[in-house]
């Protein structure tokens, strides 16, 4: 479940380019489909904890399917970017149900005892959609203005629904929780993740500072958020649970998963960024991602062997080193590397960042258990969030580091050959063109090669951080030892 709904998702992210020049579409409307696409996922997330208590998993999940296959079916018989902005916020919404309708069918699945390690497969399983989408060849998707992809993401959510009404889930225990008021949250709470997901996806790609609209956008995520945050705080039993979410716990929880994912966006804005450049599509990648499947499923499969609260220190540390290691590997890029040479980097971050899902949702599961054990369920629809919205984030931020140090490279780079008599003499053989489109590729390199850097210091960072934890965490109980 979890798998099939992302790489719908996946068909069109990761061919973003190729479907956005089929459709006629400019690069800010296909940004726009993207922050469509997380806003609904990270909204669903928040309003499903209540809708499932109210009507149940089987409910939303049946509605939610059946309105993304008529949404598909509209997209088939009427192509545009109203139909195709339609059908990505219906998969939005329907993502994060499946994700839980995942971690329910593995729980009843497994015996009781394997309950976390169902949880910690089902949301490890989300990370293969990318790598299973792109092994679809992009002309069979873009053809006919995108015909394929409608056609292949409607089957797919077809046969999610087969198998949902083949197979479904056992009843549970529904309440009325739902309040008028509920309504104005859920409206506020819609204009926050709007808000935040159009300026993590539109900010680098129109710039931060050179787009006023993006500035309005941020007031609006600051309005909404605060009117959001006074209705809550206020109400007995609010949609959104502040107080909970709050705490220092859940809030080091989110930044762990966070964590995760911006880690995991070093493959898809850095490496495939760097071959997007060199003018690579995704049907020379197939090999590149078959490696990169082996690795994520040799990740979820040592995670769930080996998963306990003991070992979660050092399944994180295991992982954040084959991350620092993948994108050390990955800095010493140049252009003209190609998908073979870094089958090896490639396959330890797949390894890396499926063994880091597993230990990290243990982490939050048993922080709040610690607190509150009705909020179990809870906190997988929080991990949920922190993956839609890390996502972006960490696409934003590698993206945004790889900009700033390509303009960086390119002002060094045309100062020094000012300052020489090779300009002249490059321009007078090749044009003054010619040396210009050189300087930019060669400073797009420098601009990536940053960026796998950069992943490299925040992976051994947290090492640093998690050791430095175990380190005065044994302090102290040696010192409460000798007091007692």
């Amino acid at each position: 479940m979890p798998i099939t709904a992302s790489t719908q998702n996946a068909l069109f992210s990761g061919n973003l380019a190729s479907a956005a020049g089929e459709a006629g579409l400019s690069t800010a409307e296909a940004t726009w489909l993207v922050a469509g696409f997380i806003a609904a996922a990270a909204f669903a997330n928040l309003v499903v904890i209540k809708g499932r208590q109210q009507y149940g998993i089987m409910f939303f999940l049946t509605t939610l399917l059946g309105v993304n296959i008529a949404t598909g079916v509209l997209l088939v018989c009427l192509p545009c970017f109203t139909t195709l902005m339609i059908n990505r916020v219906s998969n939005g919404l329907m993502v994060s149900t499946n994700v839980a309708a995942g971690v329910y069918y593995l729980i009843q699945a497994l015996p009781k005892t394997h309950r976390v390690k169902a949880i910690s497969i089902a949301i490890g399983c989300l990370q293969l959609a990318t790598p299973l989408a792109s092994l679809i060849p992009v002309e069979t998707l873009t053809i006919s203005g995108n015909f394929g992809f409608a056609c292949l993401a409607t089957a797919l959510g077809a046969l999610q629904l087969t198998f949902v009404l083949l197979l479904p889930l056992p009843t549970t225990n529904t309440a009325k929780v739902f309040e008028p008021l509920d309504a104005l949250s859920a409206v506020l709470l819609l204009g926050v993740s709007i808000c935040l997901t159009s300026v993590l996806a539109l900010g680098r790609t129109m710039w931060w500072t050179d787009t006023p609209w993006i500035g309005w956008l941020l007031v609006g995520l600051v309005v909404f958020g605060t009117a959001a945050f006074a209705v809550e705080f206020c109400r007995k039993r609010p949609l959104l649970q502040i107080d909970w979410l709050s705490k220092g716990t859940i809030l080091r929880f989110g930044l762990v998963a966070i964590m995760e994912r911006l880690l995991l966006s070093e493959q898809s804005t850095g490496v495939i960024g760097l071959f997007s450049h060199a003018g690579l599509i995704n049907d020379q990648y197939h090999a590149l991602y078959l490696f990169v499947i082996m690795g994520m499923v040799a990740g979820t499969t040592l995670m769930a062997v080996t998963l306990s609260p003991r070992l979660i220190p050092v399944q994180c540390v295991v992982a954040l080193l084959a991350i620092a290691l993948a994108s050390w590997l990955d800095s010493g890029s140049n252009g003209l590397t190609r998908p073979s040479d870094v089958y090896v980097s490639q396959t330890l971050l797949g390894f890396g960042t499926t063994l880091f899902v597993g230990p990290a949702l243990l982490y939050g599961i048993i922080l709040v258990l610690k607190t509150d054990t009705s909020h179990f369920v809870s906190t997988i629809y929080v991990f949920a969030i922190t993956q839609s919205i890390g996502s972006a984030t960490g696409a934003a931020l590698l993206g945004s580091i790889q900009y700033y140090y390509q303009n960086y490279a390119m002002v060094g780079f045309a100062s020094r050959m000012a300052d020489t008599a090779s300009l002249s003499l490059a321009s007078a053989q090749q044009g003054l063109s010619s040396v210009s489109r050189s300087l930019s590729d060669q400073s797009a390199v420098m601009g990536y090669l940053n960026v796998f850097g950069f992943v490299s210091v925040l992976a051994l960072t947290a090492i640093a951080l998690i050791t430095l934890v175990l380190i005065c965490k044994r302090l102290l109980e040696i010192s409460a030892k000798h007091l007692t």
